[in-house]
């Protein structure tokens, strides 16, 4: 049996930020579209939000799978200190109906800072209690890219992601075939001059 663990971690974006209320930063808009294929490949769920140049992101599901992609996010170059703000064990998800759900940034969360006395987004300093109820701001908040309540995400941001994504597959595909060529071409030499 799994032991279901939730983990809450913070990290500073390397690129250079182009967020807006309501918008997605494309960086962002890539990095959320791989994790939600990841995740459900995984069986992890969670929430992200983005803003101010500052990642804020909860994921949910199995310690081990956790605890692997914790890894591999503290090697990922896209973000540096990299902190964790919360780590318990968990009866149930609370984010089960998402891969990875995304909170834009809007006057709501506008007004849970500005009511925490904060004038822009700093969850370094958060106390506690300021994360769990950020967390649950999160929870509540408006997916704009989730298809029933209408997509805010930058159309053709995901296209040039799926582009230069599928350019790639046909690159690698064009050098494993140039490389099969060339094996190819040294065997049938080789043949040739009854090397083989």
């Amino acid at each position: 049996m799994s032991t279901l663990l939730q983990i809450i971690y913070i990290s500073r974006s390397t690129f250079n930020s182009t967020d807006s209320l309501n918008k997605i930063e494309p960086n962002v808009a890539r990095i959320l579209a791989k994790s939600r294929i990841n995740n459900r490949k995984n069986g992890l769920v969670g929430v992200l939000y983005f803003g101010d140049g500052v990642f804020f992101q909860c994921l949910e599901g199995d310690e081990a799978t956790i605890n692997q992609l914790m890894g591999k996010l503290e090697a990922d170059p896209r973000h540096q200190d990299l902190k964790v703000v919360s780590k318990k064990y968990i009866n149930q998800l609370s984010f089960a109906d998402w891969a990875m759900k995304f909170a834009p940034i809007d006057a709501k969360i506008g007004r849970f800072l500005k009511a925490n006395g904060f004038e822009r987004f700093d969850p370094y300093l958060f106390s506690e209690e300021t994360v769990s109820k950020f967390l649950d701001e999160l929870f509540y908040a408006d997916d704009p890219t989730n298809a029933k309540g209408g997509s805010l995400l930058p159309r053709e941001d995901l296209e040039r992601a799926a582009v230069q994504h599928s350019g790639q597959v046909r690159a690698n595909l064009a050098l494993m075939c140039s490389v099969l060529a060339l094996v190819i071409s040294i065997l049938s030499l080789l043949a040739a001059k009854n090397l083989i």
